[in-house]
Parts: C-alpha cells; sequence; structure tokens
C-alpha cells in the first residue's frame, strides 16, 4: 500500500491527525513528523467503483492476483453483469458464469454473499453511515470469506472512517515489526494493544505505516 502526501492541501482531519501523532513519544511519531499530513482514505483502486458492493468485489477477485490479472478479471465480471455490479444481478448469475470469467468457485461465493447482503439494505451508504464500526464489522465477517481485516480495509478506505486499526493485516504487522525493530513478527493482539496509544486516529497510523513499510522495503 502506498501513502498521498497531502501537504499545503491538508483537511484539517488530516493536519489534526499529523500534528497529534507526530507529538507522541513512540517510534512512529518521526516517520509522521517528516512524512507531514497525509490522506488516510486513498484507496489506490485501478479501476471505477460505484459502490460498497463493487468496491469489496474488486477486493476479493484481486487476492493473491498481480493487479493486472485482477483489473482484466474484474472489468470481463462487469461486463458478464451488464456494466455494474449490483445485488440483484449478482443473485441473478449463477457461480459457475462468474467462474467463467475467471472468478474462483471461493471468491464468486464471497462477491454473492455479500450481494445477498446488499440486498438486504444492509451496504446501503446511508444505512452504514449511522451504524458503529462494531457493528458493521459484525455484519461484513458474517460473510464467509470476509475477515476482520477485511472489513477494517473497508470501514477505513471506502467509509472514511478515523480510527479504524487492522491488527491482523499483514503489512501492518511487518511496519510494526520493522519499526520497533522486533526480533519476531508481532502478534495481531500485541499490534492492537500497541495501538491504544494513536486514538482516535488509528486509520492514520495505519497509512503512515503503510507507507512506513513502502519506504524501506519499495516493491520490486
Amino acid at each position: 500500500m502506498t501513502m498521498t502526501r497531502t501537504g499545503k492541501r491538508a483537511t484539517e482531519e488530516q493536519r489534526a491527525a499529523a500534528r497529534y501523532l507526530g507529538s507522541l513519544g513512540d517510534p512512529l511519531a518521526s516517520w509522521v513528523q517528516s512524512t507531514g499530513p497525509i490522506d488516510a482514505y486513498e484507496m489506490h483502486v485501478p479501476v471505477e467503483v460505484r459502490s460498497p458492493l463493487e468496491w469489496f468485489s474488486f477486493a476479493i477477485v484481486s487476492r493473491q492476483l498481480t493487479r493486472a490479472t485482477a483489473v482484466a478479471i474484474y472489468n470481463r465480471l462487469v461486463a458478464q453483469l451488464g456494466g455494474s455490479i449490483t445485488a440483484a444481478r449478482v443473485i441473478a448469475t449463477d457461480e459457475r458464469s462468474m467462474r467463467d470469467v475467471g472468478v474462483s468457485y471461493r471468491k464468486a461465493r464471497t462477491i454473492r454473499g455479500l450481494a445477498e447482503l446488499a440486498g438486504d439494505g444492509l451496504l446501503e451508504p446511508d444505512k452504514l453511515a449511522a451504524l458503529p464500526d462494531a457493528e458493521i464489522q459484525s455484519e461484513l465477517v458474517a460473510v464467509p470469506g470476509i475477515g476482520p481485516s477485511s472489513a477494517q480495509r473497508f470501514m477505513m478506505l471506502y467509509l472514511h472512517r478515523p480510527d479504524i486499526f487492522p491488527a491482523g493485516d499483514l503489512t501492518v504487522r511487518a511496519a510494526l515489526t520493522a519499526l520497533d525493530r522486533l526480533e519476531q513478527t508481532i502478534t495481531p493482539r500485541v499490534a492492537e494493544q500497541r495501538s491504544e496509544l494513536w486514538r482516535p486516529y488509528r486509520s492514520y497510523a495505519t497509512s503512515y505505516l503503510w507507507g512506513y513499510l513502502w519506504e524501506i522495503h519499495p516493491p520490486v
């Protein structure tokens, strides 16, 4: 995951997060100070997503695939569904047809489960806006194939919730391990405890951590 610096374009929330996280006496503070304000919600999604279901569909299709392959399969899926991914169209499409465009059985089942959730109105933006983080996560992880980290990324990157921390995220854990100079990879439980210091801006801390790991170990 990359990190988008906002500099003079920073919003008040971005400036407040940078000031707060940069003032703390922990190893992340110096990285925040040298980086400045960032956009914690920048998705870096290479396709157009117009709904929570489309956002999740691309995220699911992308699992364990190169970006180019994921984009190609996602675009074929969108074309198969008539130009957009809606709950009704997914539910009306059998999983074999989805597999025909490159979506694995497991991924198709997860997308269908999310479509059923959307069909019940539980992925409507207005409804999501009124729900607390814990309730949204509870609804999402009930869908086969959606774990806590997937739900947390959605709340952070799509819903723009400022205090989300995906403690089980491998990139977050790798960044924390490097930042704290630990000999063994930090566990999700300890990472969660570590994140308490960063409330109420843990989404920003997460994005700074992603950027930190990208900086010290850029992808080849």
